[in-house]
């Protein structure tokens, strides 16, 4: 074996005699014997690098700024086409509208009674995104970090549930939520809601659980923590941005969910946003202004809701992409 009579330490003027031995062998290492730098070689595959990473530089900001442009014109051309009359929609739609007024706003809120149909949407929002956290979190921790017999046939069951439809299973549904006596209750579309947004929300959890190091959990046991304390003290903690990125998916999905709720709840009083801009559709007139300033409204909790948990959002995006 190659044994280090004295460990090579770097300083300030470069690397300091050291003597080596190994079989039997030695020799000595000072600033004389480093590999040589070939700095006039090194600099000219620098330059010829930046030189072609300007034009993938310049390529990449372009498609960044199309890309921001195609994601931000919608909002921005709904937001603006609701301060224009009818007749200025249809002989200019792509301008910029004669007059800005918040009025536009206030009849539209009127109008759609936003007052009790944002509250149901968000109970039903709040509900959903509840109940998907209280069982996804502790069924992707047992997958993740437990070990016991059928875990990996429950989570492959669990993951292939993903690609059931929302859509074929809604007649069936229909008849359950109305023999259980739900129908025309929010607890109907949070119940069906929770069961189909689960298994995404499963494995984004259960892949992030993974990756937290074994070596700080047998730590934690080692001082008698157990597993439920861990999971509250030291895993939730941790994944803070896996949770906010779940949260931000189930909010967008119950949001703006439309099948289910257009099923269960027929009364007014139950309604929630998507079916509450049915209103300005009718059979031979379309209030166009009225709806594009009804959907600049609607969109709104869940920008800001974005914009919060932002950060959180990006982390858990890109958790687990790098291994540690």
């Amino acid at each position: 074996m190659l044994v280090a009579a004295q460990a090579p330490t770097s300083g300030a003027e470069g690397f300091r005699p050291s003597t080596f031995a190994g079989f039997g062998f030695g020799f000595r290492l000072d600033a004389s014997n480093q590999f040589p730098r070939n700095h006039a070689g090194l600099n000219g595959l620098n330059k010829r690098r930046t030189n072609s990473d300007i034009g993938f530089d310049v390529v990449s900001t372009v498609i960044f700024v199309i890309a921001i442009i195609v994601s931000l014109y919608p909002f921005i051309w709904t937001t603006l086409n609701a301060f224009k009359t009818t007749q200025e929609l249809f002989q200019n739609p792509l301008g910029l509208p004669q007059e800005i007024t918040l009025s536009i706003y206030v009849k539209a809120w009127e109008r759609a009674k936003f007052s009790s149909v944002f509250l149901n949407s968000l109970l039903v929002t709040i509900g959903c995104v509840s109940l998907v956290l209280a069982t996804a979190i502790p069924a992707g921790f047992a997958l993740a970090r437990l070990d016991f017999k059928g875990k990996v046939f429950f989570y492959r069951l669990y993951a292939s549930s993903i690609i059931i439809s929302a859509t074929i299973i809604v007649i069936p549904l229909f008849y359950i939520i109305r023999d259980l006596g739900l129908y025309n209750n929010l607890v109907s579309v949070v119940l069906t809601q929770s069961a189909l947004a689960l298994p995404v929300a499963l494995i984004l959890l259960t892949g992030f659980f993974k990756e937290i190091p074994r070596e700080l959990e047998e730590s934690a046991k080692i001082d008698g923590c157990t597993n439920l304390r861990f999971l509250i003290s030291f895993v939730l903690p941790l994944s803070q941005p896996i949770i906010a990125t779940v949260v931000i998916f189930e909010s967008l999905w119950s949001w703006n969910e439309y099948l289910y709720p257009l099923t269960f709840l027929k009364k007014e009083s139950v309604r929630t946003v998507p079916l509450q801009l049915q209103m300005f559709f009718s059979e031979f007139r379309t209030e166009w202004t009225l709806l594009f300033a009804a959907l600049s409204i609607a969109v709104t909790p869940l920008l800001i809701l974005y914009v919060i948990l932002q950060k959180n959002f990006i982390k858990g995006l890109t958790a687990g992409a790098v291994k540690a």
